[in-house]
């Protein structure tokens, strides 16, 4: 029996809206170029992104009257990569799906999506770094690495952000990619010594300093665009050509 007062006789509200998340976005796959395929092993060709040259003693510049032109060899190199599966899956009774507080099927599908997003964007991220530090160069001889000088890392007063950024894109530009539209990802952590570096320098930062906007895209900064990723590695930055440096 229940009498009045009773806890079993209070009246109870079930919200439905799930409380405590945020949704989570990716970032890699807009740095990469998407091709599709119907086969499980894929074979393509690099090419030497060096510009081309006279061989030694028969240089490109002052050719005789009269002379053969010098010759000057193209190099490929052949690579075979192997298509990788992603996925997560679960199972849900239907009587929870009519039945429960909340809509489960929703936030299940939403989660399993979630899941294999992150997936996909820790494997660029590890793809393109080499799993850090990137020693074999396998990906391009341009992918090489700026280490921060001592006492000049991003998170102490005597910071070299800037020189750090113009020195990547100067890598990149003598191997002749274009260095326009370069993007840089970025941690959390690196993206707060950023907006600290340049609010102690004095400089403006009005987008740089905003909420992470579409695919954490948070601004420009030395003309390279910053894009802040919880798959980046502490301590790590990556500048890389968008639509070139993958696929």
């Amino acid at each position: 029996m229940v009498q009045v007062g009773g806890t079993d006789l209070r009246k109870e509200v079930v919200d439905a809206v799930i409380k405590g998340r945020a949704d989570a976005s990716y970032k890699f796959k807009q740095a990469v170029s998407i091709s599709t395929t119907t086969a499980w092993d894929n074979t393509f060709y690099r090419e030497s992104s060096a510009a081309l040259a006279g061989q030694t003693g028969n240089a490109t510049k002052g050719i005789p009257r009269g002379a053969n032109f010098p010759q000057a060899v193209v190099e490929w190199s052949k690579h075979t990569k192997t298509i990788e599966k992603y996925g997560l899956e679960d199972n849900i009774m239907w009587e929870d799906i009519l039945t429960d507080n909340i809509n489960v099927q929703a936030r299940t599908l939403f989660k399993i999506a979630d899941g294999v997003a992150k997936a996909v964007d820790d494997e660029i991220w590890n793809i393109l770094t080499e799993n850090i530090p990137a020693t074999s160069l396998e990906i391009q001889r341009v992918n090489l690495q700026v280490t921060a000088r001592a006492g000049r890392y991003w998170d102490v007063a005597s910071a070299a952000i800037i020189d750090d950024l113009m020195h990547a894109k100067q890598l990149i530009g003598q191997f002749n990619y274009p260095t326009n539209n370069l993007m840089c990802f970025i941690s959390e952590r690196d993206h707060r010594s950023i907006v600290k570096y340049l609010a102690d320098s004095g400089a403006q930062f009005p987008s740089i300093g905003e909420d992470m906007a579409t695919n954490g895209k948070v601004g420009k900064l030395a003309g390279i665009q910053l894009v802040v990723s919880n798959s980046v590695s502490h301590s790590y930055a990556l500048i890389v050509v968008p639509k070139i440096c993958a696929t």
